[in-house]
């Protein structure tokens, strides 16, 4: 599964099942094709990918977000996601992953985590909260591991993604910017204006 520079993935978090293939039909339209479902509440999680994956099969890229056990990661496989995405480094659970043949996309916060990242092959990180270590921390990153895909997850929204695209982020996961926690079908409206927002500075980025 290739992670191409400028990706948007679209997170969903405490979203009701019965509401996620709505969500999810307006952010493809509108040009977002990756979607993670948050296990922060693992019930909702769990049914929102199982409604996205029989609806949608392979036309969304579909993973779980927030996992944190191995346990949770064959219940997602199960459900029907194609990715995992780590709030932190955990070196056995990247194991246990790539054991099951799946991509995982695991949190980092430090060089020294990046590092570990790399001895495991792993070539795309989620850099956790990015809002936190900031635009000089990211640039400062570029130097010691420039081939490395970094993922800015945390505080990155329509206002600041390009400073964050520029210090050299490939990929973005957006929360509650682009699709509110909880969103329901009353949401739709604002989340079709904020997918066509994102997809048109993606484009104006990488032109």
């Amino acid at each position: 599964m290739s992670v191409d520079k400028g990706t948007i993935i679209a997170i969903l978090r405490g979203i009701e099942p019965e509401d996620a293939c709505s969500i999810v039909e307006v952010l493809q339209k509108n040009g977002i094709s990756w979607v993670e479902v948050s296990l922060s509440d693992e019930a909702k999680g769990l049914g929102c990918i199982e409604k996205i994956h029989s609806k949608f099969k392979n036309t969304i890229q579909l993973g779980a977000g927030t996992i944190i056990t191995q346990k949770q990661i064959d219940q997602v496989l199960e459900a029907g996601a194609k990715y995992i995405i780590t709030p932190g480094w955990e070196r056995e659970l990247v194991r246990y992953a790539k054991s099951k043949n799946v991509e995982i996309f695991p949190g980092v916060f430090t060089p020294g985590e990046i590092l570990q990242a790399v001895q495991e092959d792993i070539n795309v990180v989620k850099l956790f909260p990015a809002n936190d270590l900031g635009i000089s921390y990211i640039k400062s990153l570029r130097g010691p591991f420039p081939n490395v895909h970094i993922m800015a997850v945390g505080g990155v929204d329509y206002q600041n993604m390009k400073a964050y695209y520029e210090a050299g982020c490939s990929s973005f996961a957006i929360g509650s910017d682009l699709v509110p926690r909880g969103a329901t079908k009353d949401n739709l409206q604002q989340i079709e204006e904020k997918a066509q927002q994102y997809t048109n500075l993606i484009q104006e980025l990488g032109s």
